[in-house]
């Protein structure tokens, strides 16, 4: 933890726009390579569900990945994605300049990483996350470290922290409940 002495959930309540590493958070920190030397990834649906969640509860999603490639670029492209920045070696930078464009203060932004090249802007943001198997660095710097490890649940995990916070989850969940009449209890 940080040492702040803001929980958690009032980092959480304060979000706008979730941000995020892909290798090592969104998938295993295992990248596979096929026949042809094609980088292959195993993205989860759930997050991608938390994806849709976020999105729709008007807080947007955006992947910030020094790797350029075509699997995350397809992924985030399928989830309406609206922030996709693959490539660029300095997160930093990358972090200001959608501030500036979206007029956004780093204090709503929530990021989730899980290695060195992640912790300046996670040490930036207002509610850094990280997944049980980040670097000690990173786990050190965020204000909320989950058990889940990346590519195992944890952006999910971390999506619904912020939905529960800004009082949203109840009415997603309810979203996939049968209707209550004529059911006996």
């Amino acid at each position: 933890m940080d040492g702040s002495s803001v929980v958690p959930i009032d980092r959480a309540r304060r979000i706008r726009l979730v941000l995020t590493d892909v290798d090592g958070v969104l998938t295993s920190s295992q990248v596979i390579y096929d026949a042809d030397g094609v980088r292959l990834r195993a993205f989860s649906t759930r997050d991608g569900a938390a994806i849709q969640w976020l999105a729709q509860c008007g807080i947007p999603v955006g992947f910030i990945s020094a790797l350029d490639d075509l699997s995350t670029r397809k992924r985030g492209e399928d989830l309406g994605v609206q922030e996709l920045h693959l490539g660029p070696q300095d997160k930093l930078a990358t972090l200001h300049s959608i501030l500036e464009r979206l007029g956004m203060q780093s204090e709503e932004v929530a990021y989730f990483g899980d290695d060195l090249m992640d912790l300046s802007v996670l040490m930036t943001v207002g509610f850094p996350v990280c997944p049980s198997d980040a670097a000690v660095e990173v786990q050190a710097a965020c204000s909320l470290v989950l058990p889940q490890k990346g590519g195992e649940g944890f952006f999910r995990a971390a999506a619904e922290f912020i939905l529960k916070a800004h009082g949203r989850w109840d009415a997603i969940v309810a979203r996939y409940r049968p209707p209550m009449e004529g059911r006996s209890v």
